[in-house]
């Protein structure tokens, strides 16, 4: 095993205060969506990661998708961060995955803190539920793309910014699947 690996290594934790034991994807895939009209080089970005949860031996996958930017929206109007959408959209040249978030957030899949982002970090999050053909998807290769789609049906789109295949890869191992 290489040393690139070894940092690549899932997080495996009992969360303190849920009591749940969770493996986390070492680094989460980061996508961006550039902003030109307010700066150059203003970037929204999102992190997009899976946990594994272990609950009394009953184990389920959840997709965390962590908005967050390097933007200063406190003087602009409207919300000063991203607010994350109805829906989730993947996107590979030959598939996709629709996902749905659940409705208690974080607490869905039993993590009493943030991952993925500095805690102290300005961001929202959503959390999806994943079976394990959506688990295999996702472990063929990052997606090209992630779209967040209102409730209308409008997407916003993010294109990979670092991607890196190697994490899902060793996350994988490390789960057994």
């Amino acid at each position: 095993m290489s040393c690139a690996e070894r940092q690549l290594w899932p997080e495996e934790r009992l969360d303190p205060k849920t009591a749940v034991n969770v493996t986390i994807m070492a680094e989460p895939w980061v996508y961006a969506r550039d902003v030109p009209m307010l700066a150059a080089n203003a970037r929204d970005y999102l992190s997009v990661g899976v946990v594994e949860t272990n609950r009394a031996g009953i184990r389920a996958y959840w997709l965390g998708v962590i908005a967050w930017s390097t933007i200063d929206r406190s003087v602009l109007p409207g919300p000063a961060t991203t607010i994350l959408a109805a829906k989730a959209r993947l996107l590979w040249p030959a598939a996709k995955l629709e996902l749905v978030p659940d409705s208690k957030g974080r607490s869905a899949p039993g993590l009493a803190e943030p991952v993925f982002v500095d805690k102290d970090m300005k961001h929202t999050e959503a959390w999806y539920p994943l079976t394990t053909t959506q688990l295999a998807q996702l472990g063929k290769d990052a997606p090209i793309s992630v779209s967040l789609i209102d409730e209308t049906g409008q997407p916003t789109t993010y294109g990979p910014w670092r991607a890196n295949a190697a994490a899902m890869s060793e996350f994988l191992k490390t789960t057994g699947f």
